[in-house]
This record gives C-alpha cells, sequence and structure tokens, in this order.
C-alpha cells in the first residue's frame, strides 16, 4: 500500500478510535497533560518498548483494526488487568 493511501486508512482508524470511545470521553480521559506524561512514563520499571499511552494506543488500534466490540474489547481488558501483577 503506497504512503498516501496508508496515511489516510490510518487517519479514519484514530477517528474511528475516538467516535468509539465517544469524544468527550477520549477529552476527558486524556487530557494533554495526562498524555504527555503517560508519553514519557515508562510502562513498567525497566521496560524499553511500550509507555503508558502507547499500551493505550497499542490497544485500541488492535480494537479498531479487528472491529471488536465493546464487550469482547472490555472483556480483553479485564483478562489482561486479571493476568498481570498489580501496578505499584
Amino acid at each position: 500500500m503506497d504512503d498516501a493511501v496508508h496515511d489516510d486508512v490510518d487517519d479514519d482508524r484514530l477517528e474511528d478510535m475516538i467516535r468509539d470511545m465517544g469524544s468527550e470521553y477520549f477529552v476527558e480521559a486524556h487530557g494533554y497533560g495526562s498524555m504527555s506524561s503517560d508519553a514519557e512514563t515508562p510502562l513498567y520499571l525497566g521496560s524499553t518498548n511500550f509507555t503508558h499511552f502507547s499500551k493505550v494506543f497499542r490497544l485500541m488500534n488492535l480494537k479498531v483494526i479487528n472491529e471488536w466490540t465493546n464487550k469482547s474489547f472490555a472483556e480483553l481488558l479485564q483478562l489482561l488487568k486479571d493476568m498481570l501483577p498489580e501496578e505499584k
């Protein structure tokens, strides 16, 4: 896929994610200060691959690309929460 087409597809997916979550929720849950901090905070001590922001972005990207329902996505998030150690 050429870059121009790929960029359009990526933009559409971001809009889909915001629409799926509700624009009010997106703005409220991820204010600029929070996003800025989350973009710099490692997901866990020693993590070099993911930040708190990239975690949310990647999960939401998977949801949109695979057309998961809100219910299936919520179940996945609950499963991950149950599997992983508690955040300190």
